[in-house]
């Protein structure tokens, strides 16, 4: 019996089960179809004692194995791998949340290396590298022809040490050259503030094993420092490429009443080939914000685990989904050993949002599309900002009520402090300053 891993970020452990192996084969109907035939051996062995003859150097049996393993996976689909010694260190390394690098989640694309997300508050995400972005050189070596391990190894090294990386990116007519300092990436997983009285905004840069139970003491918290508790939450899932399954049905499950959800209480489930990769998650009674407006912030760097959640709240009308699509990443790996120093990363399933949709190679589409515009900031005066309305014009009709007129006449030219704060979010964040028109807009609706 060996024990299978689940891995539902792009490289982050989930959870295990066990699957049988016997003599070397899968147990049960598939058995047959599970042993590879005498010819099919022949022709391996074959190629192999053709390579060890004929190639111009000697290579010894175990590295051929492990090349021809590596080979068969990777042309399976990008997630697929064969994992030895080196990268088993650094995918326990990442499942700890710190490791050594400039802090990019990537994936291999159209001969290039896809920026999937820059991790919050490191090297990569500091120099202004974004979701969508590639990686065509790396260190003066061009990323054409390389394996998706030997661009992460390339990116990896010693903390301070230099690297040069140069990007295509989708608006820019010329490449981008990067120059990093790689650093030790501590990944602190959620982020809160207040971004007016009643109104919250929590960061969820990843989901790892705490990042529910934390999620869940940050809202208590919330509520107790507002007089009325929250009127409204933002949850910014944007550059997340996901983690842990579990955290992330949790984090669905704390805005889900099952109770209130009639028939279809599913959070998630996956389809695969064999049992153990049907999972189903389903909401439990209770909601951390019964009747509260939920807005989830998600873009082109929402991968995996942060589908799962805007999913799951966007079909049972939890939530509205702002922003733009998401990368569109529904397939589950498993994390199969193959001995105490190799494993095989394979691609075993994929998950569906509870109305059935399955988001591979198709994202998250936003309830309401707000693209990450940039407000030109020599277009406003920080001190002096007019404001248009009613009054402002020529000739205007006086309300009447010298009360009201003394009142009004303190903000025609000058916008109030909450307004200015709103402005000041606009011109920093335009998607999250829309978002939080939109829970004061669901709130006059509630």
């Amino acid at each position: 019996m060996r024990k299978i891993k689940i891995l539902i970020g792009i490289t982050l452990f989930l959870f295990a089960f066990n699957h049988p192996i016997v003599n070397g084969a899968s147990s049960g109907s598939a058995s047959e179809e599970g042993v590879l035939s005498t010819k099919a051996l022949q022709k391996l062995t074959t190629v192999i004692d053709d390579v060890k003859q004929y190639y111009y150097k000697k290579i010894g049996d175990d590295s051929l194995l492990d090349r021809a393993i590596s080979g068969m996976l990777s042309s399976l689909d990008p997630h697929s791998a064969y994992l030895g010694p080196e990268d088993l260190k650094d995918l326990r390394m990442e499942t700890t949340g710190k490791f050594g690098g400039i802090g990019v989640e990537v994936v291999p694309d159209r001969g290039a290396i896809k920026v999937v997300t820059p991790l919050d508050d490191t090297p990569a995400y500091k120099a202004g590298i974004k979701a969508g972005d590639y990686i065509i050189q790396i260190n003066s070596k061009l990323v054409r022809d390389m394996t998706l391990k030997d661009a992460i190894g390339l990116m990896r090294g010693k903390r301070g040490s230099k690297l040069n990386l140069t990007i295509i990116r989708k608006d820019q007519s010329k490449p981008l050259v990067f120059n990093l300092r790689r650093n030790i990436i501590n990944i602190q997983t959620i982020k809160d503030r207040m971004l007016e009285p009643g109104y919250g905004y929590i960061r969820l840069a990843l989901f790892q094993e705490p990042t529910a139970r934390d999620l869940t003491r940050t809202v208590h918290k919330m509520q107790k420092a507002n007089k009325d508790g929250l009127k409204g939450l933002v949850l910014d899932v944007r550059n997340n490429p996901g983690g842990l399954l579990e955290s992330a049905v949790q984090i669905a499950d704390d805005f889900l009443d099952s109770r209130l959800l009639k028939k279809n209480d599913l959070i998630v489930y996956t389809k695969g080939q064999i049992d153990e990769a049907q999972i189903t998650a389903k909401a439990t009674p209770g909601d951390l914000l019964p009747n509260i407006p939920i807005v989830v912030l998600i873009n082109e760097g929402s991968a995996s685990a942060s589908e799962i959640v805007a999913g799951a709240l966007q079909d049972h009308k939890r939530a509205i989904v702002v922003g733009t699509r998401s990368f569109g990443k529904g397939s589950v790996q498993t994390l199969i050993p193959l001995n105490q120093d190799s494993a095989i990363k394979l691609t075993t399933a994929l998950y569906y949002t509870p109305l059935g949709r399955s988001i591979q190679a198709k994202g998250i589409e936003p309830d309401i599309n707000v693209e990450d515009i940039k407000l030109a900031v020599n277009a406003r005066e920080d001190k002096d900002i007019p404001r248009i309305d009613e009054a402002s014009l020529v000739d205007h009709i006086q309300n009447g009520d010298e009360d009201a007129k003394s009142k009004s006449s303190q903000g025609l030219d000058k916008w109030g402090k909450q307004s200015k704060a709103e402005l000041d979010l606009a011109y920093k964040d335009y998607q999250l300053y829309e978002a939080l028109h939109i829970l004061k807009s669901q709130n006059v609706i509630r």
